[in-house]
């Protein structure tokens, strides 16, 4: 009997030790996602503030006014940095909530037709990771 209750307490130490570890690099694993995605959430928020100023005023301008070289690379970037936050979340780095809210954004300023104007061709180079939009 004292061998047989020695070997259920050892069985069992070591089940609950496996179970802890486990329950461990799972927290720990969710704990370095979490870093992960502020970092890009935050960098990704960022690069669009210095922008959002330059959007909104391409936006402002008048439809039949060609867009300024100035203008149109900062269409670029803006084309770029939405390509990458898609890649993101297509990668599972994003949450689901996030990229509705950063993609409703991103076809607000495609309806600008000076925007279109320059995504419609971009949009053929398959430089933006298949972006929807």
């Amino acid at each position: 009997i004292f061998l047989q209750s020695s070997f259920d307490f050892k069985l069992l130490a070591t089940l609950l030790g496996t179970l802890l570890s486990l329950l461990y690099f799972i927290q720990k694993q969710r704990l370095e996602e979490m870093k992960l995605f502020r970092e890009i959430f935050a960098e990704c928020n960022e690069r669009y503030d210095r922008m959002n100023e330059g959007l909104n005023a391409i936006m402002d301008g008048p439809d039949n006014q060609p867009l300024k070289p100035t203008e149109y690379m900062l269409l670029i970037d803006y084309f770029n940095l939405c390509g990458e936050e898609f890649l993101y979340y297509a990668q599972g780095y994003i949450f689901p909530s996030v990229w509705r809210a950063w993609h409703n954004g991103m076809k607000f300023f495609i309806r600008n037709p000076r925007i279109a104007a320059v995504w419609k061709p971009q949009k053929k180079t398959k430089s933006y990771y298949c972006l929807p939009l």
